[in-house]
């Protein structure tokens, strides 16, 4: 325009581009990878400081998976409601805070109830964790999911050597009060600085709610985390102390199992992210569900001490490693989640690891360790069992609308 002054390119005031809060989920389910997983191997430990029984030691896992769940099903209504970064941190630091007093608790009743609420924030962590990266991902979260998994495996997978080591250093569990702090402070600092996704694809769920069945259908998943859930605390909590109680070298080899079930873990979490570009989130749930049988006959036919031990752990591990994330990617391509929906499936995750590995406890006091191989092959066949039925059930009765094969991990 004439008399107009001249626009020099110092002046133009560029739009900010807005860093994706995605960094901080996954180092949130690093967080809560490790949190979920501190019992397992600090399980003799917590056991002689408060000097219980086996039996009496696993109630520590019925009062996480309690918290757990209701951690869960509180979630579901904050993030419908968009205050789903808020409530997440407010989790993480009462995840932290909570490892105060299981490092401290003199009685088996303080213990279980220091559990319960590490459980409880955990559980409100990880149903806002799966939720808003759904969300985030409207046009498919398949990879993505997986990759917020690795990070959870990835927690596990450090958490013996970091329980490990807090107990040779300090003589008890505070150690790994720091790396859960460092965690929550990071990730408090990046998610409050975004706002919180909200539910998208709202044509996918009146289909879905068109049909009649959805919640029929919600439920049917629900069983199959249960399932699985139960399969996976029941292997992993446990696996350290059959290790010490079938006599098998010391407790440097309890850990060193542990820590491969963690690595093993993680792969196979590491191989789905990959995978997911070109194989169905429901192929991978047949596929893996079919490998965790196999691997789970493997753990009867070279039960005891050997070198078999780790190998079989390895495959176990990461066959069951993509079940989690691909179920819900397959469930969320044909239901299209909301909050709600998420806690109810995370909710029942979290009653699977309430209950087996409580009876495995049980089972351990009666029967002795070599209860553990049997139990995970029921555990192994009903997953896959309910895993097909859900597949079926909802290719039945949906089609989505898009994959989730081909997006990329951002």
């Amino acid at each position: 325009m004439i008399g107009a002054e001249p626009t020099h390119c110092a002046d133009v005031v560029r739009p900010r581009v807005r860093q994706s809060p995605v960094p901080a989920y996954l180092l949130g389910f690093v967080m809560i990878g490790i949190g979920l997983s501190l019992a397992g191997p600090a399980l003799s430990h917590l056991r002689d400081r408060v000097g219980t029984t086996d039996g009496g030691i696993a109630w520590v896992f019925v009062g996480q998976a309690a918290g757990y769940i209701g951690g869960s099903v509180f979630a579901g209504r904050g993030l419908d409601g968009g205050r789903g970064h808020r409530r997440w941190v407010i989790a993480m630091g009462v995840a932290t805070a909570s490892l105060a007093l299981i490092a401290t608790a003199p009685s088996l009743l303080l213990l279980v109830g220091a559990f319960a609420v590490l459980g409880a924030a955990c559980g409100l962590c990880d149903v806002s964790g799966n939720t808003l990266v759904m969300w985030s991902r409207p046009q498919g979260p398949g990879a993505l999911l997986n990759l917020l998994h690795l990070c959870f495996g990835i927690g596990a997978m450090v958490t013996p050597l970091i329980v490990n080591r807090s107990l040779f250093l300090a003589g008890s569990v505070w150690g790994v009060a720091l790396p859960m702090a460092a965690l929550s402070a990071v990730c408090a600092s990046l998610m409050l600085s975004h706002p919180s996704p909200h539910r998208t694809r709202h044509a996918a769920v009146a289909r879905s709610e068109a049909t009649g069945a959805r919640g029929v259908h919600v439920g049917l998943v629900a069983t199959f985390f249960f399932a699985y859930v139960a399969m996976e605390t029941g292997f992993a909590n446990w696996i350290h102390t059959y290790v010490e109680q079938i006599g098998y070298g010391d407790a440097a080899t309890a850990t060193g199992v542990t820590s491969t079930f963690g690595f093993g873990f993680a792969a196979g979490r590491l191989a789905a992210i990959g995978l997911a570009r070109h194989v169905t989130s429901g192929w991978m749930v047949a596929i893996t569900t079919g490998m965790s049988v196999a691997a789970s006959l493997l753990f009867v036919v070279f039960d005891g001490p050997g070198p078999m031990l780790w190998v079989v752990t390895a495959v176990f591990a990461v066959s069951v490693a993509p079940q989690y994330a691909s179920m819900l990617a397959f469930a969320e391509s044909h239901l299209a989640l909301s909050g709600r929906n998420t806690s109810v499936i995370v909710a029942a995750s979290g009653l699977g690891g309430l209950v087996m590995p409580w009876i495995v406890g049980q089972l351990f006091d009666a029967v002795g360790p070599q209860s553990l191989p049997p139990t995970i092959v029921v555990l192994a066949v009903l997953s896959a069992v309910v895993g097909a039925v859900v597949g079926r059930m909802l290719l039945e009765a949906h089609r989505p609308p898009v994959t989730s094969m081909n997006v990329p991990v951002t």
